[in-house]
């Protein structure tokens, strides 16, 4: 059987490795991947998968499947749109995978070494937020996973391209040094394109962060901006519905989590504006305890 040449993309706080033999995808790879440094492909891996094209045309064209450890765990994408499926598709495996730490469906950005956790339902504008922040002057440590490690309570970087959809491309998109990828119109999950992080960010995936402010953001269109604090025990709540593997990690994620919500200030943010809601970040970060 002949050996599969995987590519490795090292993030921080895990490594993909996958192999396809389709060549646009690859191209996509290099534009939203661009600070990546070739690894050997018998390094290890948190997530291995395999983006493979269908032998055969089917109604609505060619299509992309992806495998891991033998399973297809997904329904099978239009070959066009290889990249949304990998980014997606190892996404959800780290998320049963990665349990040396507590993860949480968050966005973090940092300055210096303390953290801002954005942990939201999918739709509450916290891959817009985690952006923007970051155009903003913010290291960017992830737009999906808040990633801590349950013996510090540091959060460690996971440094990914962030998918945008539909109107958050454009309003990305037009702010001064966004690098956007390719635009994969019509996916599962509308318009997508996926926001680069700079340079300076992928260098540090292996600075960690201590958690200085939790922010619990919701879009609203033509929302006014406010935000309550959210006490200790309500916080710890949300966390705990905000997280792929608490209940997974048994005593000791629910004493991580219960850790951070009790030294952690946190907020509920409302926001229809993307820049005052940087602006109310940036006030409730500067008075946060140090």
């Amino acid at each position: 059987m002949a050996k599969l040449n995987y590519r490795l993309i090292e993030v921080g706080a895990a490594r993909l490795a996958v192999f396809s033999p389709i060549e646009s995808f690859h191209e996509h790879l290099d534009i939203v991947y661009p600070h990546q440094d070739l690894l050997e492909d018998e390094d290890f891996a948190d997530v291995r998968v395999s983006l493979l094209p269908g032998s055969r045309w089917r109604p609505g064209g060619r299509q992309v499947s992806l495998w891991s450890e033998g399973l297809r765990p997904f329904e099978p994408y239009p070959l066009h749109s290889a990249l949304p499926l990998f980014e997606w598709g190892s996404n959800w495996l780290l998320a049963r995978r990665l349990n040396a730490y507590l993860l949480f469906h968050a966005g973090v950005v940092a300055r210096g070494e303390r953290a801002v956790l954005l942990p939201a339902a999918p739709g509450a504008g916290k891959t817009t937020l985690s952006c923007a922040l970051h155009l903003a002057g913010w290291r960017f440590l992830s737009d999906e996973f808040g990633v801590v490690d349950p013996e510090s309570g540091d959060i460690l970087p996971m440094v990914r391209p962030a998918p945008l959809k539909n109107r958050s491309i454009e309003i990305i998109g037009e702010r001064p040094g966004a690098v956007l990828g390719p635009r994969f119109p019509k996916t599962r999950k509308g318009d997508v394109a996926h926001f680069v992080p700079d340079r300076d960010s992928f260098d540090q995936r292996h600075r960690p962060a201590t958690p200085a402010l939790i922010v619990f953001p919701r879009f609203a269109a033509g929302a006014k901006l406010s935000h309550a604090p959210v006490p200790p025990a309500q916080a710890a709540m949300r966390l705990g519905l905000n997280s792929f593997n608490y209940e997974s990690l048994g005593p000791v994620g629910f004493a991580a989590l219960v850790a951070l919500a009790r030294r952690t200030p946190a907020y509920e943010l409302v926001y229809g504006d993307v820049d005052a809601a940087i602006d109310r970040i940036d006030t409730l970060f500067a008075s946060a305890p140090r």
